[in-house]
């Protein structure tokens, strides 16, 4: 298919979008106090330094932003200083911003006027996403119980663009995403069926001709029909069981490939829970011991805390495929390593979650750590790439795995 150009005429976002406010103080990992390296462009810094000021905020200035020593990248032109304990200089104790306080949030950069929140052209609209390592978002997917809605809205003729797509399905992936979050929120199977049944419509897509536009149709015709009334596939779905023993073991190998990137204290207490262990020196991960007993009394909990539904963590999901802008379709092999990118991240977020509940069993507790699972992971793509593309060097990218993944 020859380069296809899609007007974009619309804004889409979940409609729990506009009700997110920062909750500055209150949050228990503020993002100005978590180590991130804050840079912003050149833009941003003269905008800051031409700001009027105090003559102590002027002073704070020269103390808390440089500009980067490196050959500027990725726009980026200079960043503020961030202390040994991981704290931006700007910070109050309170958890509020010196420099918003003295100057407005105009004068801030750009990073941290958006942050959660992200902005992308896709092929269907400019999409409106937030991001879950926020605990402000965790709370909002935590009282939906209905489920994830969207809006569309006219975008401003002034933000109109054309997005060129390469595929007849990603011309489709207005399409094709909508049927993926039908998916996942078709509350008639659980969430790990769903999953599965998100797997078998990839695959399918995945090998079909992208330029059979009848096709196209058909499939999407037909995985509409599935996610309505998944019984002709049901015992399909149900001979795809998880397999507890291989979904703690793959989950303890990604725990110990991001014990430097979880936090101060969260990687040992998620480790002790299945080794015994806190430090990572100590355990072989060829020899150690998964304590499963301890971990299936504390998925009781979990359970408990959530009230025996799925919501929150479908929700989740939702949230995730969407702030990734969930399928790619710019190719067949970029579509089969978005799901399992999503099922990897699945699997890891609960396997945390239900270990969190060891030190206490709280919405708080459980924020926190999944907070910065998605710190760690959603935005450190390096580091999410490479966990998924182990995936396919040990062949084990297949459905199969996927269910072992999800349903563990």
């Amino acid at each position: 298919m020859a380069e296809k150009s899609i007007p974009i005429h619309s804004v889409l976002m979940p409609a729990y979008y506009k009700d997110f406010h920062c909750i500055m103080g209150a949050c228990q990992d503020n993002c100005c106090d978590d180590g991130w390296r804050i840079e912003f462009s050149k833009k941003d810094y003269l905008n800051i330094k031409r700001t009027p000021k105090s003559g102590e905020m002027e002073e704070l200035m020269r103390q808390g932003m440089r500009r980067l020593r490196e050959k500027e990248h990725d726009g980026m032109y200079a960043e503020f200083h961030v202390t040994e304990a991981g704290r931006c200089a700007f910070h109050t104790p309170e958890g509020l911003c010196r420099l918003q306080l003295e100057c407005g949030e105009e004068t801030l950069p750009k990073v941290c006027r958006i942050y959660p929140r992200r902005e992308v052209y896709t092929p269907a609209a400019l999409e409106y996403s937030l991001s879950p390592s926020c605990e402000g978002v965790l709370a909002l997917l935590w009282d939906l119980t209905d489920g994830v809605d969207f809006v569309e809205d006219p975008l401003p003729p002034q933000k109109h663009r054309n997005a060129l797509t390469k595929t007849g399905a990603e011309a489709r992936f207005a399409a094709v995403r909508e049927l993926w979050i039908d998916a996942l929120q078709a509350r008639g199977l659980p969430l790990a069926q769903r999953l599965i049944l998100l797997g078998l419509l990839t695959q399918q897509l995945q090998d079909l001709d992208w330029d059979d536009e009848a096709a196209l149709d058909r499939w999407l015709a037909t995985g509409a029909a599935l996610v309505q009334d998944p019984t002709a596939l049901s015992d399909q779905l149900t001979r795809m069981q998880g397999n507890r023993k291989m979904f703690l073991s793959n989950n303890l190998q990604l725990l110990m490939k991001q014990f430097n990137t979880l936090g101060p204290d969260i990687p040992g207490e998620l480790l002790a829970v299945i080794t015994g262990k806190r430090n990572l020196e100590e355990v072989d991960p060829d020899r150690v011991t998964i304590n499963a007993g301890r971990y299936q009394e504390l998925e009781g909990k979990l359970e408990e805390l959530l009230g025996h539904s799925e919501h929150f963590f479908e929700n989740l999901l939702v949230t995730i495929a969407f702030f990734l802008a969930l399928p790619a379709l710019n190719a067949p092999e970029e579509l089969w390593k978005g799901y399992v990118n999503l099922c990897n991240l699945y699997g890891f977020y609960r396997f945390a979650a239900v270990c969190a509940m060891d030190k206490e069993v709280s919405r708080e507790r459980l924020f926190h750590v999944l907070v910065h699972v998605s710190r760690s992971l959603i935005h450190n793509p390096t580091q999410r790439s490479r966990l998924r593309d182990e995936l396919f060097q040990n062949d084990s990218a297949t459905l199969a795995h996927m269910a072992i993944l999800t349903g563990g």
